[in-house]
């Protein structure tokens, strides 16, 4: 390409200043073309790949005839009996996984590997084949002049003998075809539209006639033990079992529904599928909708069991190359766990079942004779002959050599503590692996490589997990909680205790029995920092979270405001097993004894000392009120003081509930969020009267409130017993009043755990769903980060953000987020009150007509349920003449003298109608419908013999047919329907 002269230049500086740094070719003469210069830097600066990479790239080349001067020297003679007849030789460090054999009966091809003395990996087991069958051999053996020592005399080596153990196919294979290529799975590309539909429709059925119906009468609504799908951390490739699972139920062996699954159609003509037992009286049985994506008659047919039908789909899918019908290529090796074929067929008696993997019928014949001297360091080679072709495909790579797997895992050790949360997923977005992964492969591409760049083998990720869980399992013999006598817990614990003390974090795992007999699990996590800043503090927050670490860990968290950085602060980080108050209390203990270990003071409260932490703010949660009510108690049990907010009790006198009255406070969010989850079961009124009861001024009416309570139904009443009776600590926890915790420190503490839900969903950034030790070590990291912004800030006066969250900016993003969230609700009970008139059509009915047989018609005038113009008051009139009545109004059409019964209709508060006192429009205009107006006959007359009347106002038409913004049709019940004509 064409260069001006100052890229020349600048390409010419940039070669020059590599020439002198020794990263280009001096001789190199292309100096003019800045490609040239991008291939060779980029060539140079690549790392080149690890050893083991290179031998997977090494491609062998075809064995050799022996020279005639080599067979008269009778270097081809393993012994008097055995010669070979075709060499290769193979490099240090080279993986042959599919050695050449002999292309026809009797012939030899040796294999003669170069291996290094120190290394424990034989090339025997970089074969893919599955080698075992006719075990032999003789030790102490020499292999003629193939291989040699340093002396040129034949060495002493171990010779093994062993077979080729073939391939597993599928019963349903038909005849055999050596020449086909292994296929372990059915690919569907550039499959044709007719054999998807037909593959899904077998799929289906075969998928409900194994489940069945599955409804169990005894156990119905209870949750399953185990899940519909079959997890993917499953160790095992056993595929011995039909893999749709059905849900194993907690009582009763057997009780699902066995009844037969039949095909009908619902109310408009589409096809569904249903169990034979289900009615309107037992819903609960199977139902599958949704059934356009399949072929419904072949569907038909199998559910009928039509076989006539049945084998004329099936035959003219054969016909086509597909079906149940065909002989299926499915393979797998001898060593797989697999004994049935994930793909279903018709076996000899016509009936569809899974093919059952079995021995290929021809048993191979190729045979592997090893040689390994047993002195390394005088022969380092190792010679394999492969004898007699394999009468097989070619099995896929599905085992890892050695020297890779020794890569991968040590590229899984590198994760060190990571590895308790790897799976196959996760370690290819970690950065760390994915870099030592690139410097194995010398990986220079832009995107990063996947696992089966290293080998086939590792695309599979169940494949992938079982090395991880394998490595996991010898580095972690005793799991990753506390259990067991080397649990992770307990030594990380000791781990940290021969550490500095600055740097000491999980300064506690203990195991407990609890009153009830139950086993608590303690794990404690501070810094000594964090104890100094937790006997601070004067307002503490706790709060337990859940979705950080699976199973049975909760994470349990102290947080405080630090006022000086502005900055929200976790002062302890535990994980337990238990909720209970027992279980809270002796968590509060062990923490307050850290912390005071750490800073030599023990904790203060001001209702107890006079001074220290004035308050706690919490969720409604009782066992966690109770814990704490019971810490205080433990504190002043030896104390003579009397209280200051009860002088004639003494603090030792104070049951948890009175500690509780001195420094407890209870979330407001979620109150608020407990109280509108009941909206379904109250009023409005009642949910207003139970809000009013949290709040720091003196309620005008609390007695009424409660009684408005009391009587707000089932779910109301069973709310306040709890709060009364139930958690006794609730409502001086919510009214102040009621408390004895002063106002301006309760106006001056925080009145939700909103601190305690950024810290948990800061802290869930780094992961969720963690094991106990991967939950502590990133913990560790985050609030090792969150000490070391607080220091910076005392130390360099530099903020963790360009603003401080001073009280304005806080209050500003208070008051936005209350905006949005009234927007919320307002949208909801909009959207709610257009759904409610939606679905309630039986209650549209504007008017009603009520008339005795040959006597006038007494038509009563009532309001609409929704309308953007004022109500009239409703009115009652009797015309004199008699008005049409219609036994059932919504299925007859008007009588022919009644050209129109509405002048305007009103679909849900979206147009117009009128009343008795307005005038009435001669058209109406829809602005949801395609239609411009609904207009009125203004030609219209009654009829001679009839009287004339004021006003008529008749039922609504159920339905009016509009569009939606999207052209879609929508109906939606007509909520007033008004005539209204003067005479």
């Amino acid at each position: 390409m064409h260069l001006t002269d100052a890229q020349r230049a600048a390409v010419a500086a940039a070669k020059k200043l590599l020439d002198e740094v020794g990263l280009t070719d001096n001789n190199s003469s292309h100096d003019d073309d800045f490609q040239d210069v991008y291939q060779r830097i980029s060539s140079s600066v690549a790392s080149q790949p690890s050893p083991a990479v290179l031998g997977y790239r090494y491609k062998a080349p075809p064995a050799r005839e022996f020279t005639l001067a080599e067979v008269a020297l009778g270097i081809n003679s393993i012994n008097r009996q055995t010669s070979v007849h075709r060499i290769v030789e193979h490099p240090l460090g080279a993986i042959v996984e599919y050695p050449e054999t002999g292309a026809s009966f009797g012939t030899a091809v040796a294999h003669v590997f170069a291996v290094d003395p120190t290394s424990e990996f034989h090339p025997k087991l970089n074969i893919q084949y599955s080698l075992g069958d006719n075990h032999g051999g003789r030790p102490y053996v020499k292999c003629g002049l193939i291989l040699s020592g340093r002396d040129g005399e034949p060495v002493s080596c171990n010779n093994l003998k062993i077979a080729c153990k073939g391939l597993k196919v599928c019963s349903a294979r038909g005849l055999s075809d050596n020449s086909a290529a292994s296929a372990t799975t059915r690919t569907h590309i550039n499959a044709p539209a007719a054999k998807e539909i037909f593959d899904k429709t077998l799929a289906f059925f075969c998928a409900i006639r194994t489940s069945g119906c599955a409804f169990d009468p005894d156990d119905d609504g209870v949750e399953f033990d185990s899940q519909l799908e079959v997890s993917s951390d499953s160790e095992s490739d056993s595929d011995d079992s039909v893999s749709v699972a059905i849900p194993k139920r907690a009582r009763s062996k057997d009780p699902t529904c066995r009844a037969k699954l039949v095909m009908g159609s619902d109310e408009y003509g589409r096809p569904l599928i249903q169990c034979e037992k289900r009615s309107e009286r037992n819903k609960a049985h199977l139902v599958l909708r949704n059934l356009d994506e399949f072929n419904i008659p072949y569907l038909r047919s199998l559910l009928s069991d039509d076989s006539v039908a049945i084998s004329e789909h099936e035959i003219s899918a054969k016909a086509l190359g597909y079906g149940p019908l065909i002989p299926c290529s499915f393979t797998a090796p001898p060593s797989a766990q697999k004994d049935l074929c994930p793909y279903w067929h018709r076996d000899t008696a016509g009936k569809l079942a899974r093919g059952v993997l079995q021995r290929w019928k021809h048993n191979c014949l190729s045979t592997f004779n090893i040689y390994t001297p047993y002195d390394l360091v005088d022969c380092p080679y190792i010679l394999i002959i492969c004898q007699n072709p394999h009468s097989h495909p070619r099995p896929s790579p599905v085992k890892t050599p050695p020297p890779l797997l020794d890569i991968f895992q040590s590229l899984l050790q590198d994760l060190d503590w990571k590895l308790a949360d790897a799976t196959p997923r996760k370690i290819v977005v970690e950065s760390g692996f994915i870099s030592g992964l690139r410097r194995q492969l010398g990986w220079n591409q832009r995107v990063d490589p996947p696992l089966s760049e290293l080998h086939p083998s590792l695309g599979n990720l169940d494949h992938v997990r079982r090395y991880i869980d394998r490595l996991r399992k010898v580095l972690y013999p005793d799991g990753t909680g506390l259990e067991g006598k080397r649990s992770c817990a307990v030594l990380l614990m000791k781990e940290h205790l021969k550490l500095p003390k600055a740097q000491q974090y999980v300064r506690c795992a203990e195991t407990h029995t609890l009153d009830d007999g139950k086993i608590f699990h303690l794990i404690i996590c501070m810094f000594p920092a964090m104890s100094e800043h937790l006997m601070q503090t004067r307002m503490l927050s706790l709060d337990t979270a859940f979705k950080r670490i699976h199973g049975k860990w909760e994470e349990f968290e102290l947080e405080t405001w630090d006022i000086r950085s502005m900055h929200s602060v976790v002062d302890n980080r535990a994980f337990t097993t238990s909720q209970s108050a027992q279980a809270h209390f002796i968590l509060f203990t062990r923490i307050f004894e850290i912390a005071a270990l750490d800073t030599g003071v023990p904790v203060r409260f001001r209702h107890i000392h006079g001074d220290g932490m004035e308050m706690w703010i919490a969720d409604a949660h009782k066992g966690e009120g109770l814990g704490a009510g019971m810490f205080c108690q433990s504190l002043c049990r030896d104390s003579d003081e009397f209280c200051p907010s009860e002088p004639n009790r003494r603090l030792r006198d104070l049951s948890p509930v009175d500690h509780l009255r001195r420094f407890y406070r209870i979330c407001t969010v979620h109150y608020k969020r407990n109280i509108n989850d009941l909206r379904p079961h109250t009023t409005s009124t009642v949910r207003k009267a139970m809000l009013s009861l949290a709040s720091c001024h003196e309620h005008p009416d609390i007695n009424g409130a409660l009684k408005i309570i009391e009587n707000g139904g089932k779910k109301a009443k069973a709310w306040l017993k709890d709060k009364i009776t139930g958690t006794k600590f609730a409502l001086p926890a919510l009214y102040q009043p009621m408390s004895l915790i002063p106002l301006e420190i309760w106006k001056a503490a925080p009145a939700t755990t909103n601190g305690n839900e950024q810290a948990h969903r800061n802290v869930n950034r780094d992961g969720v769903n963690l094991t106990i030790l991967g939950g502590i070590m990133r913990g560790m990291q985050y609030d090792a980060r969150a000490m070391a912004a607080i220091s910076l800030y005392s130390s360099q006066g530099i903020y963790s953000r360009d603003q401080t969250s001073t009280h304005f900016r806080r209050t500003q993003r208070s008051v936005a987020r209350r905006v949005l969230v009234q927007h919320r609700i307002i949208e909801r009970e909009e959207g709610q009150d257009v759904t409610d008139a939606v679905g309630d059509t039986s209650q549209a009915q504007s008017s009603q007509i009520s008339a005795r047989a040959g006597g006038a018609a007494n038509i009563i005038s009532e309001q609409p349920l929704y309308t953007t113009r004022p109500l009239a008051p409703a009115v009652e009139t009797t015309p004199a003449a008699e008005a049409p009545v219609f036994a059932a109004f919504y299925s007859l059409e008007p009588e022919p003298n009644i050209p129109s019964w509405h002048a305007s209709y009103q679909p849900h508060d979206l147009g117009y109608s009128a009343y008795p006192g307005y005038d009435c429009p001669t058209s109406f205009l829809d602005p949801m419908s395609d239609s411009s107006a609904l207009p009125l006959d203004p030609n219209w007359a009654l009829p001679a013999d009839s009287a004339p009347f004021e006003s008529l106002h008749v039922p609504a038409l159920p339905f009016a047919q509009t569009r939606n913004w999207d052209g879609s049709e929508y109906h939606y019940p007509l909520q007033s329907v008004d005539t209204n004509l003067q005479w």
